[in-house]
């Protein structure tokens, strides 16, 4: 395993803990209608995310992740969660499969091509009229001060790699320029973190 991930995955929650328990709370009440559903944590780091839905009555739950030190976390505390380790851009999922699709502060630190795919794959294992809810950040005249310094410090904290892909994400407009009209269908958006962070709901076309 490697040892600088493994201690990345340790310390994610801990460290982020206030930011997340707000965004992660907002989640979970814009997906109360769907307790039911199959919902599917593209990229779910260490789980958190559905371990909350869990608690709160959510039943078909499901998360992917390529990185063995994240699910090891994902896997802690006998959660009725169904656990795959794949790519996101190749799950190997079936087509159709899920009401629902969760992609929570994993676009934004990969480069475009990859972008592309792991949206392109999140809408081939959807359902019909399936929803992609898309925790990200976002920066426009809207967003606060406070909240942009306190993004950007934490992205350069992630590495320069993972800075370069964040601003390439930015600098690009985000998932306005990502997620296509015909693809998808914008409900409704929310910001937090001093509206440097959406949370934005979509529809399969």
């Amino acid at each position: 395993m490697d040892n600088y991930s493994d201690f990345t995955a340790k310390i994610y929650d801990p460290l982020l803990y206030l930011a997340l328990k707000q965004v992660r709370t907002a989640v979970m009440n814009e997906l109360s209608k769907y307790k039911d559903k199959s919902i599917l944590d593209l990229c779910c780091g260490t789980g958190d995310q559905l371990k909350l839905l869990s608690k709160n009555g959510f039943r078909n739950l499901h998360c992917l992740d390529s990185s063995d030190s994240m699910l090891k976390i994902a896997r802690k505390g006998n959660c009725p969660i169904n656990i795959y380790a794949e790519d996101a851009t190749k799950t190997g999922l079936k087509t159709g499969s899920f009401n629902v699709i969760i992609i929570s502060f994993a676009i934004h630190e990969k480069d475009r091509n990859t972008q592309e795919i792991m949206v392109n794959e999140a809408h081939r294992i959807m359902k019909k009229n399936g929803l992609m809810l898309i925790v990200d950040f976002i920066f426009d005249e809207r967003t606060m001060l406070p909240g942009k310094l306190g993004i950007v410090l934490v992205e350069r904290m992630a590495g320069k790699e993972h800075y370069r892909n964040f601003r390439n994400y930015i600098k690009n407009n985000g998932l306005l320029s990502l997620l296509k009209p015909e693809k998808f269908e914008l409900i409704k958006s929310e910001r937090k973190l001093f509206n440097g962070l959406s949370i934005s709901l979509y529809k399969k076309n």
